[in-house]
């Protein structure tokens, strides 16, 4: 007999587990177990992340009873994947089986039975993973049907292959999902139609002729909102109904166990297309014209700040395979770098909301964490660690960055604007440097440069002036121009580069030599700036930092305080939420008051010092108005320049990181 079967499925992803956990539980899932439990002809599979479902078995083990049980009864299948959710195709392979099996067996432990099917976060999918997923024990995987060829959308389960290792895919057709006009219960018999005509209209096929399969996978506070109207009970009455028409709803094993037409298919590489569409113009949906699909690393290729994530996780990764020693702290590390590779805090989600600066810390946090017990794998002490400085190509650029790993911090130097792009300090936080920049179409105005610490201007006067009043200005002299390696010494920690530029509208030629020297707490830095031309120069050239903001108890809250040493006498710069400056400082101290940390700025010559918070804006989701994506606080040294015609000046800094003190026993009585 011909067949029409639906397999539903619900996803509690990253975003909600990112809530208060118990709130999400009395609000939410208390609700979903008794809906589910009170009608037992309601069948469907479930995916929980891993944190959400080890939370659940500590905190509310009547849950997971309560899950057994409709387990046992087959009237739910809890699907596998990733324990973090993960991004598969960015892992190394020890990672993805790592995080599968880490899920499998807390699904194992939980409900009593290992699952043989599986969700991937963002439907982010590459052939290669076949092999891998297979040897995990998955005989199945759902996958967004927009990743699959026209011509093999053919309202059946697929066999893909990839080294002689095969894989079902349950096609997921999430542009079938109810329209807000067909949730209601009344018109649950007419979307059953409505699917069934529109899988034989789909394959050219009469309704007789051929059984047909539709998988529809819901997200949670969707399925919520129709479990409460009443339309998902409609819908399983009316295909109980419809019964002796073939229709049925079926567990996603259950029907791959008795179905019997299996289309052989291959599938690109590339993610579902309600993510896809963001991954071609940074931050608007456009629509892929190009007939070639989208990819997860086009994706990061258009967002600098998920890639830089991601830079870090893969370095992480290495350097967990690279560590020999002590197996619980490596264990340790890996399981941190786990954390970190959660999907959330690389992607976007289907509606557009980017990962937040929040997410982004969490994840370097977790990286940070990782690297101090692998860096404690050679001994039993910090100060067995041995500092080194490498270049190589870090961010896969095709151009060396600089990797300092020093007793306090790691950092990445540059080519490109010869800045630190990245700061992790090893005092439990995440990346100084993981800074956003302006776009005109959310902050009114762009920066034409990637901040991060150390980015070096030449502005002429009045640009001097339009920047200390927060406005984009110069033409990009050296904070826009590719270094070039003039010295490399990893034995001593120096790193020399040297930029050319044009200065000015008389394109005057100038030359830029910037040394840095890495030590155990910061670096000192030389500039040599040299008129290189026939004319006089007169300009301000300016050292510019950007701190990203590591307190997120509010959106637009500037946790950085500044004392300065102006003129001689001592005062604190007051830029909480306006620019400030002061003229002739010999000292510059910058805290971050939410983790005790302080970058102190000593140069060698008095400077003016500037320094303003800013605030940048991102797509909202369901809303025109932009909402706040990030804040980043900027402090800047100012020389004014005058060069005569081959003539030219140096500037030292020194900058130093201070950490709080560890602190051994109580403390004293007052």
């Amino acid at each position: 007999m011909n067949s029409f079967t639906i397999c539903i499925a619900l996803s509690v992803d990253s975003a909600y587990c990112l809530q208060n956990h118990e709130d999400l539980y009395q609000s939410t899932l208390k609700k979903l177990v008794s809906f589910l439990y009170a009608n037992p002809q309601c069948r469907i599979a479930m995916h929980f992340s891993g944190v959400l479902l080890d939370w659940l078995y500590k905190q509310h083990p009547e849950y997971i009873q309560i899950l057994r049980e409709l387990t046992v009864r087959k009237q739910i299948e809890l699907l596998g994947g990733g324990y973090y959710d993960p991004v598969f195709p960015l892992l190394f392979s020890q990672d993805r089986s790592g995080q599968i099996e880490l899920l499998t067996s807390c699904l194992t432990h939980a409900v009593g039975k290992r699952p043989r099917g599986m969700t991937l976060y963002g439907s982010v999918w590459d052939p290669s993973l076949i092999p891998g997923l297979q040897t995990c024990g998955m005989e199945y995987v759902l996958l967004n049907a927009s990743l699959i060829a026209p011509g093999k959308r053919l309202f059946c389960p697929l066999l893909v292959s990839e080294q002689g290792k095969r894989l079902k895919v349950l096609p997921v057709f999430s542009e079938l999902l109810p329209e807000a006009e067909m949730t209601q219960p009344e018109n649950a018999a007419a979307y059953l139609s409505w699917l069934h005509d529109t899988s034989c209209a789909a394959t050219g096929s009469r309704h007789d002729d051929e059984n047909k399969l539709v998988t529809l996978q819901f997200g949670l506070s969707r399925f919520m909102q129709l479990v409460e109207n009443g339309w998902i009970t409609a819908l399983y009455n009316a295909c109980s109904l419809q019964a002796f028409d073939g229709y049925e709803v079926r567990l996603p094993l259950e029907y791959l166990h008795k179905c019997e037409d299996i289309e052989p298919a291959y599938i690109s590489a590339g993610l579902e297309s309600d993510i896809a569409k963001w991954g071609m113009v940074p931050y608007e949906a456009t629509e892929n014209k190009s007939g070639f699909p989208v990819t997860i690393q086009d994706f990061l290729s258009i967002y600098p700040r998920n890639k830089a994530l991601y830079n870090r996780v893969l370095y992480i990764a290495t350097l967990i395979a690279q560590t020999h020693g002590d197996k619980v702290r490596r264990q340790a590390a890996r399981e941190k770098l786990w954390e970190a590779q959660n999907g959330a805090s690389l992607i976007c989600n289907p509606d557009g909301v980017f990962a937040s600066n929040l997410l982004r810390q969490n994840a370097y946090r977790s990286l940070t964490e990782a690297e101090k017990l692998l860096r404690e794998c050679a001994g039993l002490k910090t100060t067995d660690f041995k500092e080194s400085v490498l270049s190589y190509d870090y961010d896969g650029d095709g151009y060396n960055e600089y990797l300092c790993r020093m007793q306090q911090f790691t950092a990445c130097i540059s080519r490109r604007s010869g800045s630190v792009t990245e700061f992790d300090v090893m005092h439990n936080t995440g990346n100084y440097a993981d800074n956003l920049k302006r776009i005109a179409q959310f902050d009114s105005v762009s920066d034409g440069y990637e901040r991060g610490l150390f980015v070096d201007h030449l502005f002429t006067q009045e640009e001097y002036e339009e920047y200390k009043k927060k406005q984009p200005s110069g033409n990009g002299v050296f904070s826009a121009v590719l270094y070039k390696e003039a010295g490399f010494e990893s034995s001593r920690h120096e790193v020399k580069l040297r930029a050319s530029a044009e200065f000015s509208s008389l394109r005057l030629p100038v030359s830029l030599r910037k040394n840095y020297t890495a030590n155990s707490n910061g670096f000192t830095l030389q500039y040599i700036l040299k008129n290189e031309g026939p004319l006089p120069l007169k300009g301000v050239f300016v050292v510019e930092s950007n701190f990203a903001q590591t307190d997120f108890s509010d959106a637009e809250l500037n946790s950085y305080r500044v004392a300065v040493i102006s003129q001689g006498q001592s005062c604190d710069l007051g830029v909480e939420n306006v620019p400030g400056s002061l003229a002739s400082c010999s000292y510059m101290q910058i805290t971050d008051t939410a983790h005790d940390i302080s970058f102190v700025y000593e140069p060698n010559e008095n400077a003016d010092a500037v320094c303003m918070p800013l605030v940048f804006h991102r797509p909202k989701q369901g809303s025109a108005a932009p909402q706040i994506a990030g804040t980043t606080f900027v402090a800047s040294f100012c020389w004014n320049v005058e060069l005569q015609a081959g003539m030219e000046m140096e500037k030292t800094v020194s900058f130093t990181v201070l950490v709080p003190k560890k602190r051994r026993g109580s403390k004293k009585k007052q």
